[in-house]
């Protein structure tokens, strides 16, 4: 593939850029697939190295490929980028608002999807779900851990559910930072309780087809796990 590829010594790198976002575009590159050392491929294209590496330099930037250290430079899938990105975007406890305002955006929308578009068996299982989780933490059977888990899966379940493939792959890639918050709401036990409250009543009113009641359920459980969060964090206990 690449020993086709012919530049002169004055091509600048945005070309070779260019080649390789067609090159994975096209599926000529495939996700995760290794490419070849600086040298080799300087060799092949008949350019120096360090044009080679500042054209890795710039495809990492763009989130198009991963350069991991001692081990080489490697296609970067969709989802792999957008989870670096949300790691970098939202890394500091005083960002907590600005990736609320996103949940907010997504989610309260979503939940209306839901409840326009799944089905009964799906609303069903949702609803059934939540009444399970809080059968097991009345009978004291479940652990913190496992609790954050079967949150987070509430909250993609009904993204499933809303049947929107771009918003739920936003949400799986938030996952990483939205588990960080769960680890620090799982630290206060009567938030547990609040929450699977609060889910409880947002499946009701998706299975009662109330679209505007799940949004607005929605909205309010979201801002009550952000307020617990900004208390939490003035007082130290998070």
């Amino acid at each position: 593939m690449f020993k086709q590829l012919k530049f002169d010594r004055s091509t600048v790198p945005s070309k070779i850029v260019e080649e390789f976002k067609r090159l994975i575009k096209s599926g000529e590159l495939k996700l995760g697939e290794k490419l070849p050392a600086e040298r080799e491929l300087s060799q092949w294209l008949n350019v120096s190295r360090n044009t080679i590496r500042e054209s890795y330099k710039i495809l990492s930037t763009l989130g198009l490929i991963e350069i991991k250290h001692g081990q080489g430079a490697f296609v970067m899938n969709e989802n792999s980028n957008l989870h670096s990105m949300t790691d970098h975007l939202f890394v500091r406890t005083d960002q907590f608002a600005d990736l609320f305002e996103i949940r907010k955006l997504i989610e309260t929308q979503a939940v209306v999807w839901a409840v326009e578009r799944a089905s009964d068996k799906q609303v069903n299982e949702l609803y059934q779900y939540v009444v399970d989780t809080i059968q097991l933490i009345k009978a004291d059977k479940v652990e913190r851990s496992s609790l954050s888990k079967r949150d987070q899966e509430f909250h993609l379940i009904i993204l499933k559910l809303s049947h929107n493939a771009l918003a739920l792959r936003m949400m799986i890639n938030l996952t990483g930072q939205l588990r960080s918050m769960r680890k620090e709401t799982a630290k206060i036990p009567e938030r547990i309780q609040y929450s699977w409250n609060e889910h409880v009543k947002i499946a009701e009113m998706i299975k009662a087809r109330n679209a505007e009641k799940a949004r607005e359920y929605m909205e309010k459980h979201l801002e009550s796990v952000e307020q617990t969060l900004k208390v939490g964090t003035q007082e130290g206990e998070i």
